[in-house]
This record gives structure tokens, C-alpha cells and sequence, in this order.
């Protein structure tokens, strides 16, 4: 299915190939009929991460399926971007071919996490392939703990350029990679980065119990002492806690939360964990901002989010984030207006990221829905035309 037709087209569709009636599937789903029959009709998006699992597994497709993702290129951007799809896939089967000296390969690896803070699809299509191939290459010559580092750091920026390309297959094959340099350098706070990773790469495939545990195991696994563990072990309890929120176990999540919040205030910066996994305070705040949105609790979110959205930090691929989430609590309170504005700061932020987001295009969708008999702003056309759902409604 291309992505010109919305969740709920694929949803219907893949409804009536299993031969299931509304109530049928509604039932596996644990949804009602009517919500069901609305999100087909595209009257309404899936509002949670846990509901969109449960209607996938109730049809048995993936989440992707549902969502259509990845997207076809529709600009010259994703198309640059998605030059480095086959590349990467390429690089993590095949890493033979031209190499760097390990001071070069040092120096880049280096500035990973500024590449990845940026959030350019473009640039990290461009680079990634080279660092997963020239990592592996020295790991291989050398076999020192240091070069495995290197290997689980790469192959950490592929599961999210991945990720973000909706390339979910791939983004477990980096996962993979991520994991056995962990295991190969022996260092416990790359063990817990290489948790971390695998939980992020498990869960936009819907496969969110599983990220949990491997969440739950780096967290048991990373010890309270050095600041590079303490980041470890706290990036673990964030997606942890993402992870429990779309499960629905907002309780978890919440506890999960202040836990992170009492590691954060220990870390000495800056430390190799925390600067790609942007483990802070202020990144506790921003997944309490969305653990409050799955849960229902858009007043809370918004509160929440004052302080980082009236003093954004730096990354701008996190406040993207923060500015998605501010945008769906904004829509849950009809507060139609302020939702767009929050919806095109993300964009501005992260330009790419945002418009190959199921959340955005869905929440985009919703508000076009809401004001296609009247005459729909420009700015929302705008957005809606560049995420690629303008001519679904």
C-alpha cells in the first residue's frame, strides 16, 4: 500500500481481507465498534501507541503496515535521505571496501552525536554507511575494546536514521550490530546503550513487551556507579518508561520517571552515554511530557512541557519531539490553533523527521478533517501538503 491512503484505508482494508466484521475486529482490538468504524472512515487517528499495536496484532499485520510506512519520496530531500537506506543495509551485511586510518574513524565517531542532535536525514545518510563499515573494518583488525565502542556507537545512529526513515527491519539489523560490539567490548555502559538502542529499535515495529524487557535488562544490568553507567541506567528507565506508557502501564512509567530524575541530578557531563542518548534533566521532563499524553492527560502534558517550551535546549531533534507531543495534547483539547503552531515548530525543528511521522501526518490529518467544511488555514495546508496528506481529505 502506498502513503497516499491514510491509517484508517489500511485498517479497513486489511479488516476485510481477514474476512472480520467491525464488531469482530473491534473485539480483538478491545476497541468499540464505533471508534472503529470512525478510524476507517478517517474521522479520527489512533491516539495512542497501544491502541495502534492492539489493532495490528487484532488484524495480525505489523504497525507499519498500518501506517504505510516507509514512505514513498515525495522531495528531493527524501530522496537524498533515502539514498542511504540500501547503503546502510549493504554496510551492516557487507562491510568490506575502502577503510580509514583509526584516528580519522576516531575524530568522526566523535562528532556523532552532534550529527544526530541535528537531525539531518540527509547528512546521516551520507554517513552513517561509511562509520558502520570503517568501525567494523578496524574492530576487526584490532579487536580492542575501544574499536568495539566505536562499532556500537555507529551502529547507535543507524538504528535512528533508520527510524526515522521508517526502515524498522533495518533498524533491528543495526540494533543487532549495536548489541555484539556491546558484548565484544565488555564495558558495562556500552552494554546498557546497547539496551537502550534495541528497546528503541523494538518498539515502532509494535513489539513493545519485548522492548520493556530489553529495556528492563540494561537497567538491571548497569551498576550505580560512574556517571557513564548512572547514564546508562537512566537512559534504560526512559525508554522504560515510553515503553510502559504505550503499554498502558502509566503508573510504571510515572515511577520509571522519577527514578531517571534522581539518576540525572548524579551524572557528571559529559559522558559518552549521555550525550547520545541526551540523557538529562531536561529529557526526563520531555518523556514526561509523553508519557502524560498516552495516558489521556493532555492538561498535565502541556504543564509539563512550559519550562522547555518557553526555554527550548539545544537538540533539535529533541525538541521535536517535545513539540509533537505538545501538538497532540493541544489537538486532545481542541485547541486547534495552538496545535498547528506546535506541529510547525517541530517541523522547524527537524524538518524531515516530522513529515515522515505517522503522529504528525495522522495529527495533521485530524486537523484538516476538523476544518474542511470550513476553509482550512494556509498554514495548515501548507503542512499538510509537505507531510504528503493534503489530498486525503
Amino acid at each position: 500500500m502506498g502513503d497516499v491512503e491514510n491509517t484508517g484505508a489500511r485498517i479497513r482494508q486489511y479488516r476485510r481481507a481477514r474476512g472480520l466484521s467491525l464488531d469482530q475486529a473491534a473485539g480483538l482490538a478491545g476497541i468499540s465498534k464505533g471508534y472503529l468504524s470512525r478510524l476507517e472512515r478517517g474521522e479520527r487517528s489512533v491516539d495512542s501507541r497501544a491502541r495502534l499495536t492492539s489493532i495490528a496484532q487484532a488484524l495480525e499485520v505489523s504497525v507499519a503496515d498500518l501506517t504505510g510506512q516507509p514512505y514513498a519520496p515525495r522531495e528531493q530531500k527524501h530522496a537524498d535521505a533515502h539514498r542511504g537506506v540500501q547503503a546502510t543495509r549493504l554496510a551492516l551485511l557487507d562491510p568490506e571496501g575502502p577503510g580509514r586510518s583509526e584516528e580519522e574513524v576516531a575524530a568522526i565517531i566523535d562528532g556523532l552525536d552532534q550529527i544526530m542532535a541535528r537531525c539531518d536525514l540527509v547528512d546521516e545518510a551520507r554517513i552513517v554507511p561509511n562509520v558502520l563499515r570503517w568501525t567494523q573494518q578496524l574492530a576487526d583488525e584490532t579487536g580492542s575494546p575501544e574499536a568495539h565502542r566505536r562499532v556500537a556507537i555507529a551502529a547507535y545512529t543507524a538504528i535512528f536514521y533508520a527510524r526515522n526513515m521508517g526502515e524498522f527491519d533495518l533498524a533491528w539489523m543495526a540494533a543487532e550490530r549495536l548489541r555484539s560490539a556491546a558484548e565484544a567490548s565488555n564495558d558495562p555502559a556500552t552494554l546498557g546503550l546497547a539496551a537502550y538502542g534495541q528497546a528503541h529499535a523494538l518498539t515502532p515495529s509494535g513489539a513493545l513487551r519485548r522492548a520493556a524487557s530489553v529495556a528492563q535488562s540494561g537497567f538491571d544490568a548497569s551498576d550505580l556507579g560512574e556517571s557513564e553507567s548512572l547514564a546508562a541506567r537512566g537512559s534504560c528507565l526512559l525508554v522504560g518508561a515510553a515503553t510502559n506508557a504505550s503499554l498502558g502501564n502509566i503508573d510504571t512509567a510515572r515511577a520509571q520517571l522519577d527514578d531517571a530524575m534522581s539518576l540525572a541530578a548524579r551524572v557528571e557531563e559529559p559522558t559518552m552515554v549521555a550525550r547520545h542518548t541526551s540523557f538529562s534533566s531536561w529529557n526526563v521532563i520531555m518523556h514526561r511530557v509523553a508519557v502524560e499524553v498516552e495516558s489521556g492527560n493532555p492538561a498535565a502534558a502541556l504543564e509539563t512541557a512550559r519550562p522547555l517550551a518557553s526555554r527550548p535546549v539545544k537538540q533539535r531533534e529533541r525538541m521535536s519531539y517535545l513539540w509533537v507531543d505538545m501538538g497532540r495534547a493541544f489537538s486532545r483539547m481542541d485547541r486547534h490553533r495552538d496545535a498547528i503552531d506546535a506541529f510547525r515548530r517541530a517541523e522547524r525543528s527537524a524538518p524531515l523527521r516530522v513529515r515522515l511521522s505517522p503522529v504528525v501526518r495522522d495529527g495533521v490529518r485530524d486537523l484538516l478533517n476538523q476544518s474542511h467544511r470550513r476553509v482550512a488555514g494556509a498554514e495548515l495546508r501548507g503542512l499538510a501538503e509537505r507531510c504528503g496528506v493534503l489530498g486525503e481529505v
